[in-house]
């Protein structure tokens, strides 16, 4: 049974980041299923419910049954102009490669360090490979990635098997507007559905519907008396990133082209094209402490900088 509400479809299409993370979890009862989730974020970067279905065994032709049904839904043929996250559960690549060959794809990187440190543990090999991870430049990554290849040349190969834009942020697209390398979306869900596993299929699904309706006006309600253009989450961003920007100096320019100077490394900061060589702000669409510190010093508006997506009127949209 699949099940995707106009509601919940129509909000993400207009509104939300074209970015979903898809997942499965057991059914417990007397007749025990699984239950495939779709989840995307919202301008919050809160989880936004858009599809699920219940079937009765996870595997290849679920997941493309339950891929096709999504792809035709959200409009994205061929998952061109999305970005799909996953715990490489049973079948599921293969349904990608067929339903959505043209999506990006990224793997969760929790999931990928449990498989890792099974075969490698050491606390050199964790630090190195979430500093990979994280990197948002190439030579960051190469740098990690030498460091692993002198610990152990097995481990470096098995990490350097995996290609880069399935779990390394410099690697990632832009479009999506999410540098994203935890699966937690589906699995924040997972957990809300816990109450719900136990109960007869049918009262299952009116409880999930009850669920979604009910946080959804509760979102509504809450995001009212909030002042300003944008959602909470830019702000607490950028209170992170001002404590950064502190550090940087800034060299300026005439042209909206500058250089910044943070601790022993350089970055060119591009304010008419928003983007920085740091790689941050073209990946989550909000200034990175390089462009903050030019904006600042140029006596501009910040909020004139971020991407629409955090708005609060597409927010309410969707």
């Amino acid at each position: 049974m699949y099940v995707c509400f106009e509601a919940c479809k129509v909000g993400f299409k207009r509104r939300c980041r074209p970015v979903i993370g898809v997942d499965g979890c057991h059914l417990k009862g007397v007749f025990p299923r699984m239950i495939l989730v779709a989840v995307s974020k919202d301008g919050n970067n809160s989880i936004y419910p858009v599809t699920w279905e219940v079937v009765e065994v996870e595997n290849k032709d679920t997941w493309i049954w339950f891929l096709e049904l999504l792809m035709k839904d959200i409009e994205k043929p061929r998952g061109k102009g999305l970005t799909l996250m996953l715990d490489r559960q049973k079948g599921l690549l293969e349904a990608f490669a067929v339903v959505t060959p043209n999506a990006e794809i990224r793997f969760c990187v929790r999931h990928t360090w449990a498989n890792f440190k099974l075969k490698f543990g050491g606390e050199a090999f964790k630090e190195n490979f979430w500093k990979s991870t994280r990197s948002t430049t190439r030579a960051n990554f190469e740098l990690h990635m030498a460091k692993i290849k002198e610990l152990s040349p097995d481990v470096f190969q098995y990490l350097d098997s995996i290609p880069p834009r399935h779990w390394v942020k410099y690697a990632f697209s832009t479009y999506s507007k999410s540098d994203m390398l935890l699966n937690n979306i589906c699995q924040s869900f997972n957990v809300v559905l816990r109450d719900a596993r136990d109960k007869p299929m049918i009262t299952c699904l009116k409880w999930i519907r009850r669920y979604v309706m009910k946080r959804n006006t509760r979102k509504w309600d809450a995001v009212q008396s909030h002042e300003g253009r944008f959602m909470p989450y830019v702000a607490k961003v950028f209170q992170f990133v001002s404590q950064l920007a502190s550090n940087c100096n800034v060299i300026p320019s005439r042209l909206d082209i500058w250089e910044v100077d943070y601790y022993h490394d350089r970055y060119v900061v591009n304010l008419g094209e928003r983007t920085c060589s740091c790689f941050r702000w073209e990946l989550t669409g909000i200034p990175c402490a390089h462009a903050w510190a030019c904006i600042i010093k140029k006596r501009l508006r910040l909020e004139d900088f971020v991407d629409d997506f955090y708005s609060k009127d597409r927010y309410l949209e969707a």
